[in-house]
């Protein structure tokens, strides 16, 4: 979609449409005194009303004529392998991660494409809760010699690190279940360091950890949030993070520990050092307000002098610069589809294979990689062909598959995706995806699910989603919206869900439905509504809102009181969540609040959460569901006690899906 299109009227005028009025909530709030003594501090308690919660949630879903039937065919669909994250060092040997057996991914390697894969991670600690970490889940040092593994257990996202020697031998370096280590950068001179941020949710610190003596040093740190983005020849390129839409590019000396802002607040998404000390970011900062991130080039000697050096035109949703071969590689987002390009330092175009209809990546981040000889390697899937892992070299279009994915004869090649656009009230055409079953009719019959994504800005991907040919098989039509805030259509339309412009995003939401219903693909008995995280907020928004578009809500791991996630949440991204959704404490977060309108809720919903989630903190879905059941309204409640922001084993997954699904076709399948 061409930024023209998606240019944005002025979100006050919109607001004289859209007039939110305060719910009278007194009787919310004398609940929530009876709940806020207790649900964020007595383990005991909280741990009774889990277990009491989710017996009854538990026994209402498996007496379900439909739960033995889902259960056996989502075990069947969620135990199909992937392959993601590769990464290949400077000898060819190429790691990836893989769930082939057990209940959680694990680190696999091959000397070469398809060849027979040796596991590295052990299989035990799915027993002791460790799971790899699902956006950046190891980093292998460019000789190879080892690799440093990042670790949660129980989804907690504390992060800590191992070390995995080339001879299979591994060992824990830092390990905490309060501080999260991460963000792990080489020092290409010297194999014995590697330099990290440390986050213990209250700040954030750089760190230079000597493998040789085990010491960990601080060597940097400010206020609110700063991501590494780069290391060469004693220098850290960062970014502060002020929002989603908002960042700053400085530049640390460790040599003489001075910070030297190398820009004004723009949007930055990756930053890396050339050769010669140089560096190239992917920014806004030469962008127009309706066009889309560049890729500029800066001396540090002359901050804020930002060049550009490659225009793509379009979102970029990844950056890949091979220093020692001086290319770039950027993967481009096509309404949800990926495109490979390649520039030098000249700004020249580089050939590189052109891919097959799909998306890059689909499992986690760590979605491409290279070594210094130009071998680039990628995750990808498409609706159709399940997460496997291929292999490229600079120079050579042809693109060789690392792994072969098991689907055990499953036929996905019926799963039908196209793209959609609906205008909100503004006249604002929003991006869908609409997955149909072949038998399906414009007669408003058949049941579906619109699927709100979480962020705020993020983007729903067409993407292989093994759950997805389920859904299909039962008839179901699915949707995905790409509201405002959503990436993928430019920084002015990821922006413009900021503050009281959630309001025209959450109207975008509320059309979706309606263009299910005017379309005729399905009627409000027949829809159900999902979300998970900002998509569960979202959820709970429309529950409490437009209760008579719909027939259930499945919201997951959602927040529903605004100023209460952020105070129990990191404090490291307080300030940003602010940008997003107003100053703690305003009039305007408390408008925001879905649970403030919990007397509104009329449809049956159900809630889960996860004891472990450093994100969305389990106490706001809990007050929630305290007030919605004290309310008497038709809500059940599921915390897992042992995942985080979602489930983290197989068997969580399948549970969960299983729960999402029962619980969808009792309500719509009348």
């Amino acid at each position: 979609m061409s930024c023209r299109v998606m240019v944005l009227t002025v979100i006050s005028v919109f607001l004289i449409c859209f007039d939110v009025q305060a719910q009278s909530s007194e009787r919310v709030e004398e609940l929530l005194e009876g709940i806020d003594s207790w649900v964020t501090t007595d383990t005991t308690r909280i741990l009774a009303y889990i277990d009491s919660a989710n017996a009854v949630t538990k026994e209402a879903l498996v007496a379900s004529q439909y739960w033995e039937p889902t259960t056996r065919d989502l075990s069947f669909l969620l135990g199909i392998d992937y392959v993601g994250s590769p990464q290949i060092d400077n000898t060819g040997r190429i790691y990836f991660t893989m769930r082939i057996t057990g209940e959680s991914e694990a680190l696999f390697y091959m000397d070469e494409s398809m060849a027979w894969p040796h596991q590295i991670t052990p299989n035990n600690w799915t027993e002791e809760g460790f799971t790899l970490n699902s956006y950046s889940p190891y980093s292998v040092h460019p000789s190879g010699d080892y690799i440093l593994v990042s670790v949660n257990k129980f989804g907690d996202e504390m992060h800590d690190i191992w070390r995995f020697s080339r001879d299979g031998r591994f060992r824990p370096l830092l390990e905490s279940r309060a501080v999260r280590y991460t963000g792990v950068m080489f020092d290409e001179n010297n194999p014995d360091q590697f330099f990290l941020y440390i986050d213990n949710r209250q700040e954030m610190h750089f760190g230079r950890y000597t493998i040789s003596t085990g010491k960990l040093d601080t060597i940097y740190s400010e206020a609110g949030a700063y991501y590494p983005a780069d290391y060469y020849k004693g220098k850290i390129v960062f970014v502060r993070w002020i929002s989603f839409s908002e960042g700053q590019l400085a530049l640390f000396d460790l040599g003489n520990g001075k910070v030297t802002d190398l820009s004004d607040t723009s949007l930055f998404w990756a930053a890396s050092f050339t050769d010669d000390g140089k560096i190239l970011a992917l920014t806004s900062e030469k962008s127009k307000e309706d066009e889309f991130m560049k890729i500029c080039i800066l001396d540090p000697a002359k901050p804020k002098k930002f060049e550009v050096l490659y225009d793509p035109k379009k979102e970029t949703d990844g950056f890949l610069f091979i220093r020692k071969k001086r290319v770039g590689i950027v993967s481009l987002n096509n309404d949800g589809y990926s495109e490979l390009v390649g520039f030098d330092l000249s700004g020249n175009s580089v050939t590189l294979p052109k891919l097959d209809i799909g998306v890059l990546g689909g499992v986690g981040a760590g979605d491409m990689s290279a070594n210094d000889l130009g071998d680039i390697v990628f995750s990808f899937s498409s609706p159709k062909t399940p997460p496997t892992a291929f292999k490229f070299s600079l120079g050579d279009t042809t693109v060789h598959q690392i792994g072969k994915v098991a689907t055990f004869g499953f036929d996905f090649s019926n799963i039908d995706v196209e793209v959609v656009r609906y205008k909100s009230d503004d006249g604002t055409e929003i991006p869908a995806l609409l997955y149909k079953p072949a038998s399906a009719k414009k007669d408003g019959t058949n049941p579906a699910i619109v699927n709100y994504h979480g962020g705020p800005p993020s983007q729903s991907r067409p993407h292989f989603q093994r759950n997805i040919a389920f859904a299909l098989s039962k008839g179901f039509v699915m949707m995905f919206p790409n509201v405002r805030g959503s990436t993928g259509y430019g920084p002015a339309y990821e922006k413009a869900d900021n503050l009281e412009g959630r309001f025209a995003s959450l109207i975008d939401c509320e059309r979706a439905l309606d263009y299910l219903i005017d379309e005729g693909w399905s009627s409000p008995e027949k829809i159900a509504i999902w979300g998970a995280s900002y998509g569960g907020y979202v959820v709970n928004w429309l529950a409490t809102h437009v209760p008579e578009k719909f027939a259930c809500v499945v919201s997951m791991i959602g927040v529903s009181d605004v100023d209460h996630t952020n105070r129990n949440s990191s404090q490291v991204f307080a300030k940003g969540w602010e940008k997003e959704y107003g100053p703690v404490g305003s009039e305007l977060t408390r408008k925001l609040s879905p649970i403030f309108y919990a007397e509104n809720v009329s449809r049956p919903i159900l809630v889960t959460a996860g004891y472990n989630d450093p994100r969305v903190p389990p106490s706001d879905p809990r007050r929630f569901v305290y007030v919605l059941s004290r309310l008497g309204k038709p809500v059940w409640y599921y915390e897992e006690t042992e995942a985080g922001h979602g489930g983290t084993m197989k068997s969580q997954v399948i549970f969960d899906y299983t729960s999402y699904y029962t619980f969808t076709m009792m309500h719509v399948m009348k």
